[in-house]
């Protein structure tokens, strides 16, 4: 039977669109790549002699999407009406903090808050489909791989999950849905999405996968690969000058170079050597362009790209206001994403403890972005200390967050050095070495 033209161009429009998907999907798995430092592969696609030749692997992409991601970098002070809910949370710092870096680097990811181990746990979630109904830009559900044959070394076969509003299951490559003896009619229990979506400059307006990865960062820093593999290629290549006999006379068979051979060309022979140009420094001086241009597009000092000192003066707080107020545009979108997240795990710990956690009643972010020297910073704290803005306690666990626990803890240790200071003061070596003679 002669399929019809509306059956036709369902099938072309299914294509299309399963096309689409495809390179979405690549395109995220690109960044992911270099952000992970898994380069190698894409610029072997520019040589051909990668065999001989050590391919560049420089993680620029990583270090400009955490230099660049701020909001979490200290951990947001929470107040809830019940703070021992808190005892419940496993590593929320650390997952948010990975869930803002990759949505600067991919645009668009889902936060899933999951019951595991009796705790909440916090799960990235980038490589996902979501499914609509009537509305194109909300989804109804999702689904996402939790195991596939790369990411596996045994035979473990690939799952998949899936998620709506009335609905949660495993289910295989093949669409079959897996057995689950806790829960045999695949409910959701929560009747909720237990997912929080974050997006690096807001919910698309037209389509919901209308997003990009950071591809212009990702773009320089495959310039930057090439151009330090040509260089390795140049040092490999060309280091050595090319050594050529010209003569009527001479038996190419019996030709041999080298320090220890001598050689009779003949009446007319000669031998030449072709030394080729030295390209490095055009090379090298390309990459520090490089390197200027992603520093200028993403607010970050001239020290990111050539190594110097922090810049200092109108430079410095132009960049450092730059960051500042992309920051709080940021601090905004996250600040909405955490009363969001609260709500996902107010509603699991019911569902799973039966407890009330009350309400999240503030969320304050560290709103500074300062990009300073270690003699600015010095004079900054000194000043702040002087005014009676902080105190010793606060700068030694801004020196040090992961330190102290509390307060307390950080002026106990300030303490016990300032008795050993004390100590080493009236120490008698020390009254012998600094008794005027």
């Amino acid at each position: 039977m002669i399929p019809s033209i509306r059956e036709l161009t369902r099938q072309s429009q299914f294509e299309a669109n399963q096309n689409e998907k495809q390179a979405f999907k690549m395109k995220r798995q690109k960044a992911l790549d270099y952000y992970n430092g898994r380069t190698t592969k894409y610029t072997n696609s520019y040589f051909n002699f990668t065999h001989q030749v050590p391919i560049a692997n420089v993680n620029v992409t990583k270090r400009v999407i955490d230099r660049t991601s701020l909001v979490y970098m200290v951990e947001p002070k929470r107040d809830y009406s019940k703070p021992e809910i808190t005892d419940f949370m496993y590593y929320k710092h650390q997952k948010l903090q990975r869930a803002e870096r990759y949505t600067n680097l991919l645009d668009s990811i889902l936060l899933k808050i999951t019951w595991r181990n009796d705790r909440l746990e916090y799960d990235v979630v980038h490589d996902f489909e979501p499914m609509f109904g009537d509305d194109p830009l909300h989804p109804i559900g999702y689904s996402y791989p939790l195991s596939i044959k790369s990411e596996v070394l045994d035979d473990t076969p690939e799952m998949f999950q899936y998620w709506d509003m009335e609905n949660q299951f495993v289910f295989d490559r093949n669409g079959k849905i897996m057995p689950d003896e806790d829960n045999p009619d695949h409910v959701n229990f929560y009747g909720d999405l237990p997912f929080v979506e974050l997006f690096r400059e807001g919910r698309p307006e037209y389509a919901y996968l209308d997003t990009d990865p950071a591809t212009d960062l990702i773009d320089t820093n495959t310039l930057i690969n090439v151009a330090e593999t040509n260089k390795s290629a140049n040092i490999h290549f060309q280091s050595f000058g090319y050594a050529y006999v010209t003569g009527s006379d001479i038996d190419k068979n019996s030709l041999k170079v080298g320090q220890d051979q001598m050689m009779y060309l003949g009446q007319d022979g000669a031998m030449s050597i072709v030394a080729p140009p030295n390209s490095i420094p055009a090379l090298t001086e390309g990459i520090k362009e490089s390197y200027k241009m992603l520093a200028q597009n993403y607010h970050l000092p001239t020290s990111f790209a050539d190594g110097t000192a922090a810049e200092s003066g109108t430079a410095l707080r132009l960049r450092n206001q730059e960051l500042s107020d992309n920051k709080k545009s940021d601090i905004d979108k996250f600040k909405d994403c955490e009363y969001k997240i609260f709500e996902v795990e107010k509603l699991i710990l019911l569902h799973e403890m039966m407890i009330d956690a009350g309400e999240l009643e503030m969320v304050d972010f560290n709103e500074t972005a300062e990009v300073l020297s270690t003699q600015e910073q010095l004079d900054k704290w000194e000043w702040m200390l002087g005014k009676g803005l902080i105190d010793e306690a606060d700068i030694l666990m801004k020196m040090n967050p992961d330190g102290f626990s509390d307060r307390d803890e950080a002026f106990a240790y300030i303490e016990e050095r300032n008795k050993v200071a004390e100590q080493v003061a009236t120490s008698p070596l020390i009254e012998a070495l600094t008794k005027p003679v």
